[in-house]
């Protein structure tokens, strides 16, 4: 387990994580954030939609794939 501090609009949180969990989320937190070191509220609401937005066109993608797949199949 690591401990890992995150600071938002001035107040740090400290979580604990995972060893396996704790490098694949700093690695977000820099792609995300790109190392500020501190995140404002419309930082941490701009990755969510960005991340809800690559997980919709995803699942449409595999939906895309899956259909394909099925007019292949029947």
């Amino acid at each position: 387990m690591k401990k890992v501090t995150i600071t938002v609009s001035a107040k740090s949180f400290d979580i604990t994580l995972d060893d396996e969990f704790v490098d694949f989320f700093e690695k977000e937190l820099e792609r995300f954030f790109k190392n500020k070191n501190t995140l404002e509220i419309k930082d941490i609401l701009a990755a969510f939609i960005q991340e809800c937005h690559d997980r919709f066109e995803n699942e449409k993608s595999a939906k895309d794939i899956l259909q394909k797949i099925d007019n292949k199949l029947f």
